[in-house]
């Protein structure tokens, strides 16, 4: 069997265990069999299935990783999970980087390269929440798509998986027939469309994910002018119209990205007059200490709303829309809570999050 250049085909393994990350073994096992490799699936332990993280893939393995050897193949992939947990796995991965081969990992997937200590000196990226254990391990972290550092490869996040695969893909000398590569360094491109066709976040799911987002910043923009109306304490007013004016640019931005790159208009009108009603009307009993935990409560919510759709979608221009929202949100969220404990005093209280999905039903 040959490759589709006609020279001998590529070997690849993708190292899983339970709970594996769903996009992230989907996407680059899709791409790297329709560039012709040779993609063998490797766990821990013989004739069990594992299931991946969001429920969406149930994997048998080719083998174990105490039966093959790191000999046999060019690289090897490592998808997020908690794959670091067996020895077995982790000196396979060991032996492979002693031979050179590539490594190719993504999310929390640069934890065995953690764990074998193969990190230090080098520049590496990861999922956020193992940054500090990146930079304890000595490597330079570094908030990019893809970092690569021979043979190492790495990822954030389901946003960077197309332009993670593809660099996977050129540095093994594969191509895909009938599809142009494009230059991994050209973060403009619309990178969503290979992540489509390799089993990523559909045209309609970006759709839908960037209409669930406008929903929910032109809920809370009003929300916020409604609250600076109702509020006497100037350094109150200032804030909640500060987050105001924030809210109107993040709606531009995500109303910009749907309109010109999908040519679609928003859907936010399914919200409905209901929930406004049923604002206003809280607002008319509550008071400025009512006003303000409920603001806290909202941009909480959108912290956290905002930070799950980044990790479900593998279009990466949207996803960066996104984080800088969550980013603007949890700053704002810090000074709220400040302001909130100084007007509160000792009748400080948990904030209640308001979802625009609830609202919305």
């Amino acid at each position: 069997m040959t490759s589709n250049n006609g020279s001998t085909p590529k070997k690849v393994a993708i190292l899983i265990e339970n709970q594996f990350e769903d996009l992230e073994f989907k996407i680059p096992y899709t791409a790297l069999q329709k560039a012709g490799a040779i993609v063998t699936i490797l766990g821990s332990r013989m004739n069990d299935e594992y299931k991946s993280y969001r429920g969406t893939l149930t994997v048998k393995p080719d083998a174990t990783t105490t039966e093959m050897v790191a000999d046999d193949f060019d690289a090897l992939v490592i998808p997020g999970g908690s794959i670091r947990s067996n020895p077995n796995v982790v000196r396979f991965v060991m032996n492979a980087l002693i031979q050179g081969k590539w490594i190719a990992a993504v999310g929390s997937g640069p934890q065995v390269l953690i764990e074998i200590d193969q990190l230090r000196g080098r520049k590496a990226t990861g999922m956020r929440a193992i940054r500090k254990d990146i930079e304890n391990a000595g490597a330079i972290y570094v908030d990019a798509p893809t970092i690569v550092d021979a043979p190492l490869i790495t990822a954030r996040r389901p946003g960077d998986l197309s332009i993670f695969t593809t660099n996977l893909l050129r540095l093994l000398d594969l191509t895909i027939e009938g599809s142009a590569l494009p230059d991994p360094t050209e973060h403009a491109h619309e990178w969503w469309e290979l992540g489509e066709a390799w089993g990523g976040s559909s045209r309609q799911e970006i759709i839908q994910a960037l209409n669930t987002a406008i929903i929910g910043e032109r809920y809370t923009l009003e929300a916020f002018r409604q609250y600076s109306y109702r509020v006497s304490d100037n350094d109150v007013r200032l804030l909640l119209q500060e987050i105001s004016d924030l809210k109107q640019r993040h709606v531009k931005r995500l109303e910009e990205r749907l309109h010109k790159t999908f040519h679609e208009q928003v859907s936010w009108q399914a919200l409905g007059s209901e929930a406004y009603a049923a604002l206003r009307s809280w607002l008319q009993s509550s008071n400025e200490i009512s006003i303000l935990r409920r603001a806290l409560g909202d941009v909480q919510t959108g912290v956290i709303d905002t930070y799950r759709l980044c990790n479900k979608l593998t279009d990466p221009l949207t996803v960066d829309i996104l984080e800088t929202i969550e980013q603007d949100l949890a700053r704002y969220e810090q000074r709220l809570a400040n302001l909130y404990r100084a007007r509160a005093g000792e009748h400080v209280q948990p904030p209640i999050p308001t979802t625009v999905a609830a609202v919305a039903r």
